[in-house]
C-alpha cells in the first residue's frame, strides 16, 4: 500500500524539500537517450561552451588556468579542443578549486559532498542544486533500466550504515528510498543473517551494493545453500566484476546485474542497460574523454561535469582507467558506452578473527573523519596486524593518533595490532593507480576470504 504513495506523493516532496526540481528532466532524459550519437556530440559540444564560458567569467582558479596556457573560450570549436587545457587533478580540486564557488554561489546554494575518493586522497565538492537535480534524474532513468522505480524497497550492500539514525531520517528513508543495509564493515554471519531475513520478509526487487560485497554474499547464501532470494535485478558499483563473480552473483539471485560505475565528485557516470554490452554514459552531462591512441587498452578516464556551475570540474582526471564500446547497442540508446572500467582496486582486509572488512567501505572512516591525514594506505600481512602509511597534513596532532587508534579498534576490534609509518607519498601502481587497502595474507589472493567467514 505505501508503495504507490512514496512513488506518487512522497517521494518527489521530500526532494521539492531539499531544493531539487526533477520534473523538467525526467522527460527530457527519457527523450535524449534515443538521440543519434550525432546529436549527443552537438548537445554535449553546447554545453562545454557553456561550461567553458561560464567558469571562464565566473570562478577565479579557471581564470588563472586559461590566462597561464592560453586559452579562451572562444578557441572551443569541437569537442577535441578541449584538450588545450590542462587536466585538472585531485590535488588541484583539494588545494585550489574546493577553497572557492564561481560567483553568485553561497553555501545555501550548493550541495556538499566529501569523499575519500579512490586515490584515498579527501575532497571536498560543491554542487549546485539545478545540476544535482539533473543528476539526481539521470540517476533515476538508469535505476529504471535495471527495474528500480521509487517507491519500490531496496536492499543495500553498503558501508558505514550500522549506526543510530534519528527517527527523522528514519521516516524519510520510509517515505523515499525504502531502503535497508548490511553494512560492509560488519560482513559477519549474525549481520548477514539479519539481512537476508529482512530480504525475506521484504522482497526487494533490486539488490544494489558494492560490487565485490555483492559477490562475498552470494558465496555465503551458495555456501549455505539459501536458494529462496530470487531478484528482479541487482545493481554493482564501486569495483570491478570477473566475468565468474558476475555469474556467481545471477545464478544465486536468479537476476541479471547491472553494473555501474560513478563517482561522489560526478555522481552517475555510466551503467548498463538491459542489454548489457557496456555501459552507457551520462553523455547529457558529461564529457568523457579517453587519454591514448591504443583503444584495446584501458586508457586514463578524463571527465568534464557539463552542468555544475558552482564548482565547475573541466578535465577532470578520476584516476580510473577504461576502455570505450564501439558500434552499437541494440537497445537502440544513442548513448556512448564503456565496454568495462579498469583499475579500481580495494582489497579486503580483516580482522583478528578473520571477519572480513571491504576496503573501499572504510575509505571515508579513516581518511575524511581524522584530521591531519592527507593520504592513506593500509596494507595486511597477519590477520592481527596492519601497517598504515601516512602521509600528514598541517593538521595532523596528537588528536590525530587518538582518533586513528579509536577508529582501530571501532572497525577492528581490540586485538587488532598496527604500527604507523608516516610517508612523504604513497606509491602508485604501474598503471598510476593508488590501492587504499592490501591483503598480503599469506594463502590468500587479493580480496578473497577465509573459507568460511
Amino acid at each position: 500500500m505505501l508503495r504507490p504513495i512514496v512513488r506518487h506523493l512522497t517521494y518527489d516532496a521530500f526532494l521539492r524539500r531539499d531544493g531539487y526540481r526533477l520534473g523538467p528532466h525526467r522527460g527530457a532524459l527519457h527523450a535524449s537517450q534515443y538521440f543519434s550519437p550525432e546529436r549527443l556530440r552537438a548537445l554535449q559540444l553546447e554545453r562545454l561552451r557553456e561550461i567553458i564560458t561560464f567558469a571562464h567569467r565566473h570562478h577565479p582558479f579557471y581564470r588563472r588556468r586559461f590566462a597561464t596556457c592560453g586559452f579562451h573560450p572562444g578557441d572551443l570549436r569541437e569537442l577535441g579542443d578541449l584538450a588545450a587545457l590542462p587536466l585538472l587533478t585531485k590535488e588541484d580540486l583539494r588545494r585550489g578549486l574546493s577553497d572557492h564557488l564561481s560567483d553568485g554561489f553561497g553555501p545555501a546554494d550548493v550541495l556538499h559532498k566529501r569523499t575519500g575518493g579512490s586515490t584515498g586522497v579527501p575532497l571536498r565538492v560543491a554542487i549546485d542544486f539545478p545540476a544535482a537535480s539533473l543528476k539526481r534524474a539521470a540517476t533515476e532513468r538508469h535505476n529504471a533500466w535495471a527495474g528500480r522505480l521509487p517507491g519500490d524497497r531496496l536492499a543495500a550492500v553498503w558501508g558505514d550504515t550500522d549506526k543510530p539514525t534519528p527517527w527523522r531520517d528514519r521516516l524519510r528513508n520510509a517515505l523515499t528510498e525504502r531502503a535497508f543495509y548490511l553494512d560492509t564493515l560488519h560482513f559477519d554471519s549474525p549481520h548477514i543473517e539479519a539481512f537476508i531475513a529482512r530480504m525475506r520478509a521484504l522482497r526487494p526487487p533490486v539488490l544494489l551494493g558494492h560490487a565485490h560485497t555483492v559477490y562475498r554474499l552470494a558465496e555465503y547464501a551458495r555456501r549455505h545453500a539459501l536458494d529462496d532470494l530470487s531478484l528482479t535485478a541487482v545493481i554493482t558499483t564501486a569495483m570491478v566484476l570477473s566475468p565468474a563473480e558476475r555469474e556467481e552473483i545471477e545464478n544465486v539471485f536468479q537476476a541479471p546485474v547491472f553494473n555501474r560505475y560513478g563517482c561522489e565528485e560526478l555522481s552517475i557516470i555510466a551503467s548498463e542497460c538491459e542489454c548489457h554490452t557496456g555501459m552507457h554514459i551520462f553523455a547529457e552531462g558529461l564529457y568523457v574523454e579517453f587519454l591514448g591512441a591504443d583503444e584495446t587498452q584501458p586508457r586514463e578516464l578524463v571527465i568534464t561535469d557539463l552542468t555544475n556551475r558552482a564548482m565547475p570540474l573541466i578535465r577532470y582526471a578520476v584516476g580510473d582507467y577504461g576502455i570505450v564500446a564501439r558500434g552499437d547497442c541494440p537497445c537502440g540508446r544513442g548513448l556512448p558506452r564503456l565496454r568495462e572500467v579498469a583499475g579500481r582496486s580495494a582489497d579486503f582486509l580483516y580482522t583478528p578473527e578473520g571477519v572480513p572488512v571491504f576496503g573501499i567501505s572504510i575509505l571515508d572512516t579513516f581518511v575524511i573523519h581524522i584530521p591531519g591525514i592527507k593520504q592513506l594506505q593500509i596494507v595486511q600481512y597477519r590477520y592481527d596486524h596492519l601497517q598504515f602509511h601516512i602521509v600528514r597534513d598541517a593538521s595532523f596532532s596528537p588528536a590525530s593518533l587518538e582518533r586513528l587508534e579509536h577508529t582501530i579498534r571501532q572497525v577492528f576490534g581490540p586485538r587488532m595490532r598496527y604500527e604507523l609509518h608516516y610517508v612523504d607519498r604513497i606509491v602508485q601502481s604501474e598503471r598510476g593507480k593508488y590501492r587504499f587497502s592490501i591483503c598480503k595474507i599469506p594463502g590468500l589472493g587479493s580480496s578473497q576470504p577465509p573459507a568460511d567467514s
